[in-house]
């Protein structure tokens, strides 16, 4: 059995592999250096044995536990990740930021697929409470469930390539698709 930690130093590697099956001596397996300042989300794609990790920088790695490497890092925001979800088919992940904002990435090549800038953001100047994403779900059907500090949550549908195929035909100045993913008015509920 392997459990997943991620601490801000351990011999300057933060992501950390721990066999919980053997003696505490000899329980690292694998220790990964790949966010500076620490990692702080973590999210398994169990099928290709992956893991995602977001740091405090807004950086995104993914790992590849098998081989022991890192696949791939790069920036995914401006701000802390603060929430990561694998969707059920494993095809793309999902992220949320201190900044509010959500986007949705492919597994495959790290490609935005998705953008909601602004999902969380802030709604009061007079409160200090958290800001920002603090967790996101995928569910079944192409369904992204998503949590703020303030209490409310969102549920959208993420369109599928059939779907965006035909928004595309229909018309090709459609408001609700733009340019790098961004996808508008697609909010089904918020509680």
């Amino acid at each position: 059995m392997y459990r997943e930690t991620s601490r801000e130093c351990l011999l300057s590697r933060n992501v950390c592999l721990w066999d919980t099956l053997v003696t505490p001596l000899n329980s690292l397996v694998h220790a990964f250096c790949c966010h500076e300042t620490g990692a702080t989300v973590l999210a398994m794609a169990s099928r290709h044995q992956l893991l995602i990790t977001g740091g405090r920088k807004g950086c995104i790695s993914v790992l590849e536990l098998a081989r022991r490497h890192q696949r791939r890092s790069f920036q995914a925001h401006d701000s802390p990740l603060k929430a990561l979800a694998v969707t059920p088919g494993e095809g793309s992940f999902i992220s949320g930021s201190a900044e509010g904002n959500i986007k949705v990435w492919s597994l495959a090549d790290g490609n935005l697929l998705h953008n909601f800038p602004n999902e969380h953001a802030r709604q009061s100047l007079f409160r200090n409470l958290g800001t920002g994403v603090m967790q996101v779900e995928a569910g079944p059907a192409n369904h992204v469930f998503s949590c703020a500090a303030d209490g409310t949550m969102k549920m959208r549908v993420l369109p599928d390539r059939y779907s965006l195929a035909a928004a595309g035909n229909n018309n090709n100045n459609n408001n609700n698709t733009h340019h790098h993913g961004n996808l508008k008015n697609d909010i089904k509920f918020i509680i």
